[in-house]
């Protein structure tokens, strides 16, 4: 169980006052990687200093507040302080710069810190904290020498704390100022460790993911291959990512090839690993997906122009690749023997929105316009079930109003975001996982309408993507245990053989990968079920038994549990220890695995009923 604290009336005060807080989005980056957590408040916590690991997003205002942060880590726990030092700089001799309150913008240079190995994006973030030593003696901490570099410090009068531990460089988007700050500061602390990672994730998840409000054409590609302001308002128009920094190449125009979100997270993941493992603490987590699967392709497909015999060329294309795929179509639609094919053939129907006033009189940016489409499709279709939208062009105006729309429909899965040039398809968004959209106007979820990116378009097709691009892209997705979305229009699978052939070598090869391939509505319905289900761990130590509980709001097939591997706790392959589950649960296999690049044992559940499963691993 991971321990949060945050202070619910400083964000409180914040949003009083009209600012922005991005603080709860803390909850939702655990709860999509599967991690039990309990929420405390600052004075809650310092009074009752719950055993194990604590996440520090809030401080209190207490007197004692620094010494119960110290006392904590002394008795053999760990703090992990993200986004500043929440009143943690006295355990580190550290202060947060002078006249220099917040870094609002920037990349970490990770270098060959064991954190960052094979990862590859730019590290892109949105907030984080600079720190300085302090005096010799200042508030009875100790000082520290090179902080701003990338080697250990020595400690001066430190008492029971350790050298300070420092890790990466956070480099700001106006250039270096003085120097570069730490990323990342840790110290042994008595029986305990004391960590700050100086970059805001809860900030940078959501502006990278989410971008800003669409009130006008972004800013073009000074290359020439993202020509964004077209005149239309599109999803692309709210990216924050850099044309310049944040994107690479596999031999044609550089597009966003690194997922920068889904790297954060990773990192995230082997920083909470190393914690646990250090004091000697473990995890359960749930498994992204079902089964033990590293990854999902989904094909869908834009029906623009809804001619018939391309249609058919697709729905050929399809069954040689043996995938099932998402049909989003654009009103009028296609004819009614079109619709019985699609349908029979077990694809997903979807809407294709359109807003670009083409077609049709009610296509224009409107929910009157958006209903009398949904309308149209669901009368084309009543024995479907639909749940999914993504607009035509990807269109996109302000920032939460489409969301509402959807939900209104009954539409959970959104897959509007996503790039409309040659340099800026790819991961856009930062993450090929599908997402919800955090407010931090109000630090709530906004809907609960799921967002997928599509990362691009008909490869081959010229000035779309290259076969080397998708996959490229593929096996980025493979990489970080996402979602590979690729949009293949009809029109060019019907035309264009090249496009056609891509589609199944594209299928075969996620397949080779490990990858499954579904529809959206799959998508959205495993999302949805394993977020009800959630796990906690502990043990005794070594050659003690391990004891798991998971509970389960609903029966769900294919649950995966990690538990966080220790050869010394929990035996090494060549003597395992034995595993047995009760409440019914249907054990499929146990196997050791490295996932985030950290070693797990994997248990797979055939079957998980409602209600609580115990499971016990033992000699």
């Amino acid at each position: 169980m991971i321990h949060v604290v945050w202070n619910e009336r400083e964000c409180g005060i914040m949003r009083a006052e009209r600012r922005a807080c991005y603080t709860e989005n803390i909850f939702e980056l655990l709860t999509y990687l599967g991690l039990a957590y309990q929420k405390w408040s600052p004075d809650d916590w310092a009074d009752a200093l719950p055993t194990g690991v604590t996440l520090l997003v809030g401080e209190g205002d207490r007197s004692d507040w620094a010494a119960a942060c110290g006392a904590y880590c002394r008795e053999g726990n760990v703090l992990l302080a993200i986004g500043g030092l929440h009143g943690t700089g006295s355990l580190f001799g550290v202060r947060q710069v002078t006249g220099d309150l917040n870094v609002t913008e920037g990349w970490v240079e990770w270098g060959d810190d064991p954190l960052a190995e094979d990862l590859q994006s730019s590290f892109h973030f949105f907030g984080g904290c600079s720190v300085e030593p302090l005096s010799a003696g200042a508030s009875g901490a100790s000082s520290a020498s090179g902080v701003s570099g990338g080697s250990t410090a020595s400690a001066i009068d430190a008492g029971d704390c350790g050298p300070l531990e420092i890790g990466g460089q956070l480099m700001r988007r106006i250039g270096i100022v003085r120097e570069p700050f730490p990323a990342l500061l840790s110290r042994r602390v008595g029986r305990g460790r004391a960590t700050m990672l100086a970059v805001d994730l809860m900030q940078t998840f959501c502006l990278i993911q989410q971008g800003v409000k669409v009130v006008k054409d972004g800013a073009p590609a000074p290359d020439g291959t993202g020509a964004i302001n077209d005149n239309i308002l599109k999803a692309d128009d709210a990216c924050v990512l850099d044309w310049g920094r944040d994107r690479d190449t596999v031999g044609g125009a550089p597009f966003y090839l690194h997922p920068i979100v889904d790297e954060w997270r990773i990192l995230f993941m082997r920083l909470l690993h190393q914690l646990f493992t250090a004091s000697g603490h473990t995890f359960g987590q749930v498994w992204l997906w079902p089964g033990g699967l590293s990854a999902i392709g989904h094909i869908s497909h834009d029906t623009d122009r809804n001619i018939p015999e391309q249609a058919l060329n697709t729905l050929d294309r399809l069954a040689d690749a043996g995938v099932k795929s998402t049909w989003c179509i654009i009103m009028p639609g296609y004819d009614e023997s079109i619709n019985r094919r699609i349908a029979e053939a077990g694809h997903e129907v979807a809407l294709h929105y359109n807003a670009l006033g083409t077609e049709m009189p009610q296509s224009q940016w409107k929910e009157s316009h958006f209903k009398h489409q949904y309308d149209m499709l669901r009368s084309q279709f009543p024995d479907e079930r639909i749940v999914t939208n993504k607009n035509h062009y990807l269109r996109w105006e302000g920032d939460y109003a489409l969301l509402h729309w959807c939900e209104r429909q009954g539409l959970y899965l959104e897959q509007s975001r996503g790039g409309t040039k040659q340099g800026n398809k790819g991961f856009l968004t930062g993450t090929s996982h599908p997402f919800l959209t955090f407010n931090p106007d109000t630090g709530l979820q906004e809907t609960d309408v799921v967002s997928l990116t599509t990362l691009s378009w008909d490869p081959p097709f010229a000035m779309r993507c290259t076969e080397e691009e998708a996959l490229a892209l593929t096996d980025r997705v493979r990489d970080v245990y996402g979602v590979a979305h690729f949009l293949f229009h009809p029109y060019l699978v019907g035309t264009e053989s090249t496009v056609g052939a891509m589609l199944v070598k594209l299928v075969e090869h996620g397949r080779q990968l490990g990858m499954d391939w579904w529809t959206g509505a799959q998508i959205l319905d495993w999302f949805r079920a394993r977020r009800q289900v959630q796990v906690e761990w502990s043990h005794g130590g070594a050659g003690q038994t391990a004891t798991g509980r998971i509970i389960a709001e609903a029966d769900v097939d294919g649950v995966t549990i990690l538990l966080a591997y220790d050869e010394e706790a929990f035996g090494s392959p060549e003597h395992p220890w034995g595993i047995a589950v009760d409440n019914g649960a249907e054990l499929a296999r146990v196997s050791n695995v490295l996932r985030f690049g950290c070693k797990y044992k994997e248990i797979v559940l055939e079957h998980l009923h409602e209600g609580v499963t115990n499971i016990w691993l033992t000699r």
